[in-house]
């Protein structure tokens, strides 16, 4: 895992050579936020715009999964859910197209929407849950290599 700053989700550094374990601390400038790398960890990134609702697409077969789980919602109403997968196959750091993506180790980052300011995404692993047989099916069905 690994943090920095963006400016309207843009990185202000090359954040794939930042070292991993690496970290913002401190308060955020005006008008930046605070990008994570989830590194050994996956985001589920649950969307709502236009006409997309990505809560629609969740199979409720998942849903007291994803309560159980570190959670935080997103600017526009959505939710970043975060696990530790448990399955065997290489999922893609990608879109489903459905207003659902997945950000995965070290490939992708996600804007950190703190419950309050300074919150470190480090005080939370221990509430990061690890994924289900039924999740991680669910997961390989649409973020896996094809």
């Amino acid at each position: 895992m690994k943090s920095f700053l963006t400016l309207k989700k843009t990185p202000l550094i090359k954040w794939g050579s930042l070292p991993n374990n690496t970290f913002f601390e401190g308060k955020l400038p005006e008008g930046y936020s605070l990008a994570v790398c989830p590194g050994e960890y996956i985001v589920l990134d649950v969307d709502r715009h236009g006409d997309i609702n990505g809560f629609s697409n969740l199979p409720s077969l998942i849903h007291a999964e994803l309560l159980d789980t570190y959670q935080y919602k997103t600017k526009n109403n959505g939710k970043h859910y975060w696990f530790k997968y448990t399955g065997d196959k290489v999922l893609a750091n990608k879109a489903s197209g459905q207003g659902i993506d997945l950000r995965v180790g070290y490939k992708g980052y996600v804007v950190y929407y703190p419950a309050k300011d300074g919150d470190d995404i480090r005080k939370h692993v221990d509430e990061i849950q690890e994924t289900s047989v039924e999740l991680n099916l669910w997961l390989e069905k649409l973020f896996s290599y094809k």
